[in-house]
C-alpha cells in the first residue's frame, strides 16, 4: 500500500507539472504572437486613425459648404422680401390695388420687423 500511495502522489505531482508546463507554453506562444505582430497592429491602428481623420475633414468641409450655401440662400430670400416690400409699398402709395395689397404690405412689414428684432 505504501508504494501505491507513493505512485499516486508522484502521479499527481507529474500531472500538475504537465498542466503548468502546458499553461506556460500557451503563455509563451501568446507572448511571441504579440511581439511579432505588435508593429503590424500598431500600423493598422494608425491607418484607422488616419482614415478617420480624413473622413472627419471631408465631413467638416461638406458642412462648411452647406453652411455657405444656406447663408447665400438666406441672403437671397432677404433680398426678395425687401424687393417685395418695396413693390407693395409703391403700389400702396400710388393707390393701386385693393385692401389685400395694403394688408399684405402690412403683414410683410410686420414679419420683417419681427425677424429683424
Amino acid at each position: 500500500m505504501g508504494i501505491w500511495g507513493f505512485i499516486k502522489v508522484f502521479s499527481d505531482i507529474k500531472s500538475k507539472n504537465d498542466d503548468e508546463v502546458k499553461r506556460r507554453d500557451r503563455i509563451d506562444k501568446a507572448t511571441k504572437i504579440v511581439e511579432e505582430k505588435h508593429e503590424e497592429w500598431d500600423k493598422g491602428l494608425s491607418d484607422i486613425y488616419a482614415e478617420r481623420n480624413a473622413i472627419v475633414k471631408q465631413y467638416n468641409s461638406r458642412l462648411d459648404e452647406q453652411d455657405a450655401k444656406i447663408q447665400q440662400l438666406l441672403s437671397m430670400l432677404c433680398m426678395t422680401l425687401r424687393a417685395q416690400d418695396a413693390i407693395l409699398e409703391a403700389l400702396v402709395e400710388q393707390g393701386i390695388g385693393n385692401g389685400e395689397i395694403k394688408s399684405m404690405h402690412k403683414e410683410l412689414k410686420d414679419f420683417i420687423l419681427d425677424q429683424v428684432q
